[in-house]
């Protein structure tokens, strides 16, 4: 942890149990869309993602502006940029050409639909008038680049110019009217469903991380932050779960979202404190790795597991797992080496006279390690 006795924020340190909270997440998603909906909480898995998000970004920008004393809004859009754009493109590409090919147990896809893909509006499929849109999960992307190119520029021009505590306020005050929002539209949609995917109504996910990002952020000294203790942990942890028990749909498209990316802050904050068992186990090499290729992971899996069913139609549940999972790493594996360590050193040397992003230390050599 960076020295309390420095008012500033240190360089952002490499957290590997972030790392590893990004495989915990990873690996949810992956086991609802191999047939487990109905046990896992595949959605929670994208909120976790989307905290982490918030989170992360938000703490960089922090950094840069009491480091250099300025946030660079091109050398933020940038960096997304280099690190969004070629993995997705690849990959919509990949699964463009296999689904071409007849190779892919999916729905009949539209121009109209893939074009909202590339565009980062699938998640307003009634813009397109279609949903036919290939094996590549990007709702939740859209609603994260919706967010970066919003959010930086709110921090210059305000969140960045109020006292943390404030700057948190106000955050939480936007929560509370896209919660607002979410009731409305559960009582007057006829598919208040769509609260899922909206932008507009699922960003207060990523502002709940941006709030831990902003205040009581134990990356940042000069916040001295909350250390939670195991038992508020537990008690957020009960509060989370309480929300995947209840099944009354007015709740789960309007409260739930709320209090699950709320009680997220008391174990993120307790991670980012902590060294316990919890803490060693998400650093743990195998996590990690997966957490490392976790944005490979998360665009590729869905292409891959309707590629092993068109392959094998009988093939369910942990066996769809077992073979899905190695062929998905596999592209991870390539996509990382051929396509974002090159981005990742792009990156770094066009952006050389800003605070780095931070890197994983694999094999005695430095590695990038994306921060959102």
């Amino acid at each position: 942890m960076p020295d309390p006795g420095d008012p500033r924020p240190a360089a952002m340190p490499y957290l590997p149990q972030l790392d590893g909270v990004r495989a915990l997440a990873i690996l949810i998603v992956f086991a609802a869309h191999c047939g487990y909906s109905h046990v896992v909480p595949g959605g929670f898995g994208v909120t976790v993602f989307f905290f982490l998000s918030g989170y992360l970004i938000t703490t960089l920008l922090r950094i840069e502006r009491a480091r250099v004393g300025a946030v660079s809004l091109p050398a933020f859009y940038l960096r997304r940029t280099l690190r969004i754009l070629p993995p997705m493109y690849l990959t919509l590409l990949a699964s463009g050409a296999l689904y071409a090919a007849g190779l892919l147990d999916w729905m009949t896809v539209e121009p109209a639909a893939v074009l909202g893909q590339a565009t980062f509006l699938t998640n307003y499929p009634g813009l397109f008038g279609t949903e036919a849109v290939l094996p590549v999960p990007l709702w939740s992307l859209a609603i994260e680049e919706h967010f970066y190119l919003v959010f930086p520029l709110a921090y210059v021009v305000w969140l960045g110019r109020l006292r943390p505590r404030r700057a948190a306020l106000a955050c939480l005050g936007i929560c509370a009217a896209v919660l607002a929002l979410r009731g409305l539209n559960v009582w007057r949609l006829p598919d208040p469903g769509l609260n899922y995917s909206w932008t507009h109504t699922r960003i207060d996910a990523i502002l709940f991380g941006c709030c831990l990002g902003l205040w009581n952020n134990p990356v940042i000294p000069a916040d001295r932050a909350w250390r939670p203790r195991a038992w508020h942990v537990a008690a957020s942890l009960a509060v989370i779960l309480g929300t995947l028990a209840v099944r009354d749909p007015a709740f789960r498209e309007s409260l739930r979202y709320t209090l699950q990316s709320a009680a997220l802050f008391v174990p993120f904050a307790y991670l980012l404190h902590e060294d316990g068992w919890g803490v060693r186990w998400l650093a743990s090499r195998p996590m990690r790795q997966l957490g490392l290729w976790s944005y490979s992971f998360y665009l590729a899996h869905m292409t891959v597991v309707a590629l092993v069913r068109h392959l094998d139609p009988g093939l369910t549940g942990v066996g769809l797992m077992l073979a899905a999972f190695p062929v998905t790493l596999l592209w991870c594996w390539g996509m990382y080496g051929l396509v974002e360590r090159p981005c990742a050193r792009l990156r770094r040397r066009l952006l050389a006279d800003r605070p780095p992003e931070p890197a994983l230390a694999e094999g005695g050599r430095r590695a990038g390690v994306t921060p959102a």
